[in-house]
């Protein structure tokens, strides 16, 4: 089966052009030195140096790196007597004089385009002096656990996978968060040269035989009031170092944390190991890790399924809705399982919507009617209607293009959202229009002016409530192709390591929906901020400030509107969000609470409708009867007062919605078109 690679220009990093010093340093272990070294010459990206520092290895390994960096314009130093890891690091960084050096273990295997994310990430702030990389063993930066049986985990490779496929892997869907941390993994640091001029070099007086003398570093660097961040695109396979017994080690590192107590302080230490165990920005990026193997078996599979075939979703919308943005995702999952993926929208539409998703990475091709539907599509495998008044332009294609219709909702409650003036004649044809969407062929359903574009089409929904639903009022069957999410795009902004003065609540107010109950979403948010305006800031979205309906809803309290906002300006709310509530009625699915899930945020989420199949009450949320108003207050305020069980579940949603990818989605649409 081909196996999917990504090019680093499509991963969003630029080739670097900064020359580096590349610092390795040897002690013996020669399998490991040969591999880590031709690992660095095969994915290694001019302009570079290779400087090797031979501390004292034997004959055999001696004689290797002599001829090795002959063959490849290396430097080499050489120790006859092994004088420790910390004095064979400096002797490095002393012959060095780039802007950049790296410090790289020789039990390493580095993987394509590492050099030029490791300097992405440091020229992203001038403020990172150090950047570390992910691996399989270096303590915090481990993916995807971080312990095991009371100790470091290894997390080794599947059998099946290289080193370099899983870098691959990690670059192409990598978030890039650039996570700071107090302390970094010395198995590879990146290190800025004037960082190197502020604070100098490792300290060989206490840590000369090595263990602890990057922590030390990263303490010294902290205190100098640089940043040090991980380069959450970089994948780097550690072995773990065969010069010391496990027994050395362990006496090593024993000695060098009592040196650092004395050194620092113990108190210091121990903030930063918490800093390291609590980040939220790490324990995303480690969650998101251990589905990352399964969505790229998805990708693989499609890609050997499918490949090379052409599919639109007709989208005529205007904003950055949740179900849009559902479907964005889900065709950009497509997209890399090698299919040509298309929107199709009006052209009335056109300025509107691409201001709503100016970083739109999928083709869009607009058109004036559905003559011109017909026109453009005729050489495509499969077309998906996304809303039930664009079903009827999927009548008159060739038959031999599949034809889906992608329910998200059950939208003839939406009718009822109507003005009482609306005429109840018209309040009955919508409510005919849409259910006649759903029906599978012309001689089914309602016999009235709906019938003429009933026709045979797939449909596919997200959760086991709308599929029911649709069950029960139209006797017809839907495939449930599950929840998802745009997993790459919502993700915490910040560690939410310091306590913060106020909590930050947020909840979306859609005061034309009454469904999504905004009434009484405001009053509940009013009475909590007056009981607790000490400890909570309240920020709002989803109408604007000058909206009728908006204006007749209670708005005499403190809070902040920030009116509409697209998928990105949801992301960087959600991100720094505490605590999301979702007082609607109920929810098909639920997206803006999976999104906040994503984010690290404690939800609260209606019992009513689809919010089950991702929420789970008191393990990664709060279920409850929104309807009811005590409920729905008691809930929001056991998330305010009760810490340990809102960062459990803050903790426990990270961790459990990066299950939902839209890569299964994705699959399960193209599986039931084809199969």
């Amino acid at each position: 089966m081909p196996l999917p690679t990504y090019q680093l220009e499509s991963a969003g990093v630029a080739f670097h052009n900064a020359p580096v010093d590349i610092i390795v340093c040897v002690h013996n272990a020669l399998n490991d030195v040969n591999i880590c070294l031709n690992s660095i010459i095969r994915h290694s990206l001019l302009p570079y140096h290779l400087m090797i520092v031979d501390d004292g290895s034997g004959k055999e390994t001696q004689l290797f790196l002599e001829q090795f960096a002959q063959e490849n314009q290396a430097t080499l130093l050489r120790n006859d007597q092994a004088k420790g890891y910390t004095f064979a690091a400096n002797q490095g960084l002393r012959k060095s004089k780039n802007n950049f050096v790296i410090l790289l273990n020789s039990d390493t295997i580095v993987t394509p385009f590492w050099l030029d994310r490791l300097i992405a990430c440091a020229n992203s702030n001038e403020k990172i002096g150090i950047v570390g990389p992910l691996s399989n063993t270096a303590s915090w930066q481990s993916i995807p656990e971080i312990e095991q049986n009371g100790d470091w985990a290894t997390n080794p490779l599947p059998l099946d996978l290289t080193v370099e496929e899983m870098g691959n892997r990690v670059g192409a869907l990598a978030t890039r968060l650039y996570p700071r941390l107090p302390f970094l993994n010395g198995f590879c640091l990146l290190i800025k040269r004037k960082l190197i001029e502020k604070i100098g070099y490792f300290d060989e007086e206490n840590f000369g035989a090595g263990y602890g003398e990057e922590n030390d570093y990263s303490l010294r660097a902290g205190k100098a009031g640089w940043e040090l961040a991980v380069a959450d695109d970089v994948y780097i396979f550690h072995a773990q170092s065969k010069s010391y017994s496990h027994e050395r080690r362990k006496q090593l590192a024993d000695r060098a944390y009592q040196i650092l107590v004395s050194k620092h302080g113990q108190d210091l230490i121990e903030e930063g190991v918490k800093i390291c165990r609590e980040s939220a920005q790490m324990n995303c990026i480690r969650s998101r890790a251990k589905f990352l193997l399964e969505r790229w078996h998805f990708i693989a599979q499609g890609q050997y399924r499918w490949k090379g075939k052409k599919l639109a979703f007709v989208l005529p919308i205007t904003d950055a809705g949740g179900g849009g943005n559902i479907v964005i995702a889900e065709a950009s999952a497509m997209q890399r399982m090698g299919l040509e993926v298309y929107l199709i929208n009006l052209a009335a539409f056109r300025n509107i919507f691409e201001l709503n998703h100016p970083h739109l990475n999928l083709p869009v091709l607009y058109i004036e009617n559905t003559e011109q539907l017909i026109k453009i599509t005729q050489n495509f495998d499969a077309i998906i209607a996304t809303a039930n008044h664009s079903v009827a332009w999927l009548e008159s294609l060739p038959k031999n293009i599949a034809k889906g219709y992608y329910i998200q909702d059950f939208e003839p409650y939406f009718f009822v959202e109507k003005p009482l003036s609306f005429p109840k004649i018209w309040q009955s044809l919508w409510w005919r229009r849409r259910l006649a969407s759903y029906y599978f062929r012309k001689n089914q359903g309602f016999r009235d002016a709906w019938l003429s574009y009933y026709f045979d089409r797939i449909r596919f929904t997200k959760t086991q409530w709308n599929q029911q639903e649709i069950k029960y009022q139209t006797n017809q069957h839907c495939t449930m192709v599950g929840a998802s999410l745009d997993i790459d795009r919502f993700m915490p902004l910040c560690n939410r390591l310091n306590l913060k003065e106020k909590l930050h609540i947020t909840a979306m107010v859609r005061p034309s929906s009454i469904r999504r109950s905004p009434k009484h979403t405001m009053l509940i948010l009013k009475e909590i901020q007056q009981k607790y305006a000490d400890k909570i800031e309240i920020t709002i979205f989803g109408s604007k400030n000058d909206d009728p309906h908006f204006l007749v809803l209670p708005r005499d309290f403190n809070f902040i509107n920030l009116e509409l906002l697209n998928s990105e300006q949801i992301s960087n709310l959600l991100g720094a969000t505490d605590i999301f509530v979702d007082f609607s009625n109920f929810q098909a699915m639920g997206l803006t609470a999976m999104e906040a899930m994503a984010c690290g945020s404690a939800v609260i989420v209606p019992q009513f409708g689809g919010a089950n199949s991702f929420a789970v009450h008191q393990k990664n949320a709060l279920i409850i009867d929104t309807t009811d108003f005590e409920q729905c207050f008691n809930a929001l305020e056991q998330l305010i007062t009760n810490a340990d069980l809102r960062k459990r579940l803050m903790h426990q949603a990270m961790r459990d919605i990066s299950g939902f990818h839209p890569e299964h989605s994705a699959y399960r649409i193209l599986e039931q078109l084809w199969a």
